[in-house]
C-alpha cells in the first residue's frame, strides 16, 4: 500500500475511501509481489460477504440467485465508486456485466474477483454446485488462465468484449433455503444510509478522477474540471474546501502518482511523460519532481531501477 501511495490507516476508517489511480496501482503492485496473475481470481474465492457492509449481509439472507445478482447490481458504489454492474437478459437467462470507469486495472483483477465472488455465494446459497451458461472476460488469454475453467465449471472465454457471467432462468429463480426477506429489507436501509453518507464525502475523489482524465490533452484547468462536472468554479472550490482539499493539491497529487508509475515502469522518454503530466515545459516536470522525489526525473527513474535490480 505504501508503494501504491495509500494510506493504511484508512483502513480502519469505515468510510474512507482510495483514489481510484492508486488503487490500480497497488492491484499491479500485488499482482508482481506475488507472481499471481489471477490474484482477483484468489479474492473472490477467499472474500467473506460480512465484510462488504450490509451488502454481503443482504446477500447471505437473499431469496435466489435473481435477487443476489440485483442487489449486486444496485448497490456495487459499495464496492467500489468506479465500478458499476449491470443486469442482461435474454431467452437463455440472465447474466451480470461488470464494468469499471477510466478503463480497469491490471487482468481485470477486481472484475474478475467480483465474479468469482457472486459465482461463490450461488452455489452456497444454492447447496449444491451452480454451473453458469457462460463466463466472459476482458483479459487476454495467457499462461495459467485454466484455472478460470477449473473455478467456474466451464470455459472461460478470454479476451472478449465484456466481463460477464451468465446462468439459465431455472437457476435464477430457484429460491434459497437461507431466504429471509426481513433481514434483506433492514440490510438495504443500511446500505441505502451508507451511499447517502458515501456521496457527501466523495466529491474530491471526482475531482480526481476528473483530473486525471483531462490530464492527456493538457493542464487541466479549474474552470473546466468545474465545467464538467456540472458546476460552478465557487461551488467546486466551496465542496473541496468541506473536505480539506484544494484543486492545486489534488491535481500535484495525480500527477506524482502517475510520474512515479511511468518513471519506474515503462520506455516513456522524460520529456514525454512531463507532456502527459501536462506540464508544457521540461524544466517545471523537473522542478516538480525535484519537489516529489528530492531528484530529477531521470534520477529517480535510475534510482527505480537499482531497487528493482
Amino acid at each position: 500500500m505504501a508503494g501504491a501511495g495509500l494510506d493504511a490507516n484508512r483502513l480502519n476508517v469505515p468510510e474512507a475511501r482510495f483514489p481510484m489511480i492508486g488503487v490500480r496501482r497497488f492491484w499491479r503492485l500485488a499482482i508482481e509481489a506475488t507472481g499471481d496473475p489471477l490474484l482477483g481470481l484468489r479474492l473472490g474465492e477467499e472474500v467473506q460477504p460480512a465484510t462488504l457492509h450490509g451488502l454481503g449481509l443482504a446477500i447471505l439472507a437473499c431469496g435466489s440467485l435473481s435477487e443476489l445478482m440485483s442487489l449486486v447490481a444496485r448497490y456495487a458504489t459499495v464496492l467500489s465508486t468506479t465500478m458499476y454492474i449491470s443486469l442482461r437478459h435474454d431467452a437463455g437467462g440472465s447474466a451480470l456485466v461488470v464494468n469499471t470507469l477510466g478503463g480497469s486495472e491490471m487482468n481485470h483483477a477486481a472484475r474478475i474477483a467480483m465474479l468469482a465472488f457472486v459465482y461463490r455465494q450461488a452455489c452456497k446459497l444454492s447447496q449444491r454446485q451452480v454451473i453458469p451458461s457462460f463466463v466472459t472476460l476482458g483479459m487476454p488469454p495467457a499462461p495459467g488462465t485454466e484455472r478460470l475453467d477449473q473455478y467456474f465449471h466451464v470455459p472461460v472465454t478470454l479476451g472478449a468484449e465484456a466481463d460477464a457471467i451468465g446462468f439459465t432462468y431455472a437457476d435464477t429463480i430457484e429460491p434459497y433455503a437461507s431466504a429471509n426477506t426481513m433481514l434483506v429489507g433492514l440490510n438495504e436501509k443500511a446500505i441505502r444510509d451508507y451511499l447517502s453518507r458515501l456521496e457527501r464525502s466523495l466529491f474530491s475523489d471526482r475531482v480526481l478522477t476528473q483530473i486525471q482524465d483531462m490530464l492527456p490533452s493538457g493542464e487541466p484547468k479549474l474552470v473546466d474540471v468545474a465545467t464538467h462536472l456540472g458546476l460552478s468554479v465557487r461551488t467546486l472550490q466551496r465542496k473541496l474546501r468541506q473536505e480539506n482539499q484544494s484543486f492545486q493539491a489534488l491535481l500535484d497529487q495525480v500527477r506524482r502518482t502517475l510520474a512515479s508509475d511511468w518513471l519506474s515502469h515503462g520506455n516513456l522518454a522524460v520529456v514525454e511523460i512531463g507532456y502527459r503530466l501536462g506540464f508544457s515545459d521540461p524544466s517545471n516536470f523537473c522542478r516538480a519532481c525535484h519537489r516529489w522525489f528530492c531528484c530529477s526525473p531521470s534520477e529517480y527513474r535510475q534510482r527505480c531501477l537499482q531497487l528493482v535490480t
